[in-house]
């Protein structure tokens, strides 16, 4: 296998794009997480915020866990990646 082919066969990471129109739910992982362990720092809060209020938006997210909306989009773009959270709708 060469450079060229190493090349092709890499899949950058998935970039996703988070809009306030939005809704933002629970994988089964995400789900396991924000049960099992205990949820402290801002990005179990979210986890545990959409365990308690089901799929939200990202102004429901900021309003109900006072975060700034650039603050919350990053932290939905990292559980998104992690597969804990998908966009329902």
């Amino acid at each position: 296998m060469g450079f060229t082919d190493i090349i092709k066969s890499f899949v950058p990471a998935r970039q996703t794009r988070i809009g306030s129109r939005a809704s933002y739910g629970l994988t089964e992982l995400g789900k396991q997480k924000a049960e099992t362990f205990g949820l402290e720092g801002p990005t179990w809060q979210v986890l545990g915020y959409l365990n308690d209020n089901g799929p939200s938006t990202l102004t429901d997210i900021c309003e109900g866990l006072h975060l700034k909306s650039d603050r919350a989009r990053e932290l939905l773009n990292r559980l998104i990646n992690s597969r804990y959270i998908v966009v329902v709708g």
